[in-house]
């Protein structure tokens, strides 16, 4: 595959290059590919030497007045390592949006944004869901929201998810406010899937060249009546113990509708260690709490009077709201929690949060495709900070990774409650 859409002598070519020798810093940090690729699409379409799909104009007409200043606005989503924003915001006003929390403080680091809120923040406050009712705040920042508005345009760029789905509702709250979307990643991960996708809002779907490992499928021209997918999901969740419960999930939620098996089997071993009569919680959290069927199932299981989910994804927290509501449970959730201090009994987001008599986890034990325990270690702190005394936390994790040694160090006596083939169940007690 080609080193980059440009000819290496062309004026965009050398603009680009320019740019980048701005951030020195970045030059080693992982995803600075796709943002160099992003710049040279950007400048080379600036200057007519790329058509829509990134590939050389070859003479053909384009015209110089529509692409002058294009894009004038663009939307991020996703953009992990923050180089894409900090690059972007060079050549457009940038508003950003990310699902994970934990992305956007990394992001905000690396893009050096201010403290302070400003317009490359506003978005971030959002689940993607909102952007279609975010009429008033895209009014706000003086941006057009159609290509119809003038000649400002606004574009989107969406950093590839696993999750088709993910990328579905993406695109669906964005395909009325921006007139080109632009979806990157890795050549090997973007299937015919994301043509499709595109398809349902946009006349014209491209693919770019490869550059390095990574690609572009560019949607442009909107369609005014687009067949878009529709957000959240609806399901059912039977379960022998606590009955059906709807279950509703955004795109970007792990398992979306269904009960991964994990969880059923934490819920299983749950139930039989619950007293027929006599003390039961009366206080739930859970800590990852996905589409929330796990929460609600504890609440119902239990008749606790009170329950928390905290999840790092804005897509898990609306759907654990929706799935909560959707079964008359009254529960908080929240998508801001530091993992690091959560030890720290002093720390305002451990005292704010409270104690717990039930503390429910099923750990995530990868990030993206690399398998990590850093985050499983310190959710397992998370946990041990805010239970009651004499309260338990009951933990699932996949049998290899071994956790119960970890569980009693970190939080106190632990005995295993049920174990299959794939997982096992811990339950531990304060020491």
């Amino acid at each position: 595959m080609s080193a980059s859409l440009l000819l290496p002598d062309s004026a965009a070519a050398h603009r680009s290059r320019d740019l980048l020798a701005e951030f020195p810093q970045l030059h080693d940090v992982p995803g600075l590919p796709q943002a160099r690729m992003l710049v040279e699409y950007i400048i080379g379409r600036r200057l007519r030497e790329l058509d829509v799909s990134g590939r050389d104009a070859a003479g053909a007409f384009i015209d110089a007045e529509a692409t002058a200043d294009v894009p004038h606005h663009i939307i991020v989503v996703d953009d992990a390592k923050g180089i894409q924003i900090a690059l972007l915001r060079r050549l457009a006003e940038v508003a950003v949006y990310h699902d994970r929390i934990d992305e956007s403080r990394t992001a905000a680091l690396i893009a050096d944004r201010p403290e302070s809120p400003d317009r490359s923040e506003l978005f971030d406050v959002h689940h993607i869901s909102e952007l279609s009712q975010l009429g008033t705040e895209f009014a706000g920042l003086g941006w057009a929201t159609s290509a119809g508005e003038g000649n400002a345009e606004t574009w989107a760029v969406i950093n590839a998810p696993k999750a088709a789905n993910a990328l579905a509702e993406s695109i669906a709250a964005l395909q009325a406010h921006v007139s080109t979307i632009i979806v990157i990643g890795r050549s090997d991960a973007m299937s015919r899937a994301v043509n499709k996708e595109l398809s349902r809002g946009f006349g014209r779907v491209d693919v770019s060249p490869g550059v390095g490992k990574h690609r572009m499928i560019i949607g442009s021209r909107p369609l005014s009546s687009p067949s878009l997918p529709s957000f959240p999901k609806h399901g059912v969740i039977a379960h022998s113990g606590v009955g059906d419960l709807e279950v509703r999930a955004h795109g970007a939620c792990f398992s979306g509708v269904r009960s991964d098996e994990g969880s059923t089997l934490l819920l299983d071993a749950l139930l039989e260690t619950l007293p027929d009569a006599g003390a039961k919680p009366e206080s739930v959290l859970d800590l990852g709490c996905g589409n929330g069927w796990l929460l609600t199932a504890a609440m119902r299981a239990t008749g606790a009077s009170r329950g928390t989910g905290v999840d790092v994804s804005k897509a898990a927290v609306a759907s654990a709201r929706a799935t909560a509501e959707a079964n008359g449970v009254d529960v908080d959730v929240d998508v801001d929690i530091v993992l690091g201090d959560a030890a720290n009994p002093e720390d305002p987001a451990v005292a704010g949060l409270g104690t717990f008599d039930l503390v429910v986890l099923n750990p995530p034990f990868h990030q993206g495709t690399t398998i990590e325990t850093e985050t499983a270690e310190a959710l397992m702190a998370t946990a041990a900070a805010h239970l009651s005394p004499g309260g338990q936390v009951v933990t699932v994790f996949n049998t290899h990774l071994r956790y119960r040694d970890r569980l009693e160090t970190l939080i106190g006596p632990s005995e295993q409650l049920a174990r299959n083939t794939k997982f096992t169940v811990i339950s531990s007690r304060a020491g």
